[in-house]
């Protein structure tokens, strides 16, 4: 895709230049070129905001998603949970948050293994509210989701794992809310 951006930046420069639109810059810099850098630049800049959204194949998973986390933890208790997902072409930060705790990526990748097999990994770091049990510590842990679609819309489920010192695992399920990001409480409301 880059490589398209680019080509189609020093066409629009160099048409621009024959067009005797670009002068030379103070007689030492051709206009075309930094014209070509500003076309690229701005090419960029709107398909990772904006364009991937209909221009990739990449789903796109921005917005809130409410549902439960099924851990091994207490032999196994459902919590419910919220996750925020902020998505461009090339970044990808996730929120999740339950009553005890918030966790945030540290990275996160959208796959293909075979077709129908889409889904989202990411390693995140989980660190307890106030208010949380003695017991649970700061922690790193991995979560695999497969995207799936469902008569509401995009769905993800998976498995999770938590690291040393907290040694737990578990199954998650999500269903998207809101396109936007809501915070906890008006994100459990909207699931009701």
């Amino acid at each position: 895709m880059y490589f398209a951006f680019g080509a189609l930046a020093i066409g629009a420069a160099s048409l621009l230049h024959e067009m005797a639109m670009l002068p030379p810059v103070a007689g030492y810099i051709d206009a075309a070129a930094l014209s070509a850098g500003a076309i690229y630049g701005g090419m960029v800049l709107l398909y990772e905001r904006w364009g991937w959204r209909w221009l990739s194949t990449l789903k796109n998973l921005n917005g809130t998603w409410v549902g439960t986390i099924t851990t091994s933890h207490n032999g196994g208790t459902s919590v419910p949970c919220v996750v925020r997902v902020r998505q461009t072409w090339t970044r990808m930060a996730i929120e999740l948050e339950t009553e005890h705790s918030r966790s945030r990526t540290t990275m996160a990748a959208l796959y293909e293994e075979q077709p129908g097999d889409v889904g989202l990994k990411y390693e995140y770091v989980c660190e307890p509210r106030n208010l949380a049990t003695p017991t649970m510590q700061t922690h790193r842990g991995v979560c695999m989701l497969a995207i799936s679609t469902g008569p509401n819309g995009l769905r993800l489920s998976g498995d999770y794992f938590t690291g040393r010192g907290r040694e737990t695992r578990g199954e998650i399920t999500l269903q998207r809310v809101a396109k936007g990001l809501l915070d906890f409480d008006a994100a459990l409301k909207k699931e009701e």
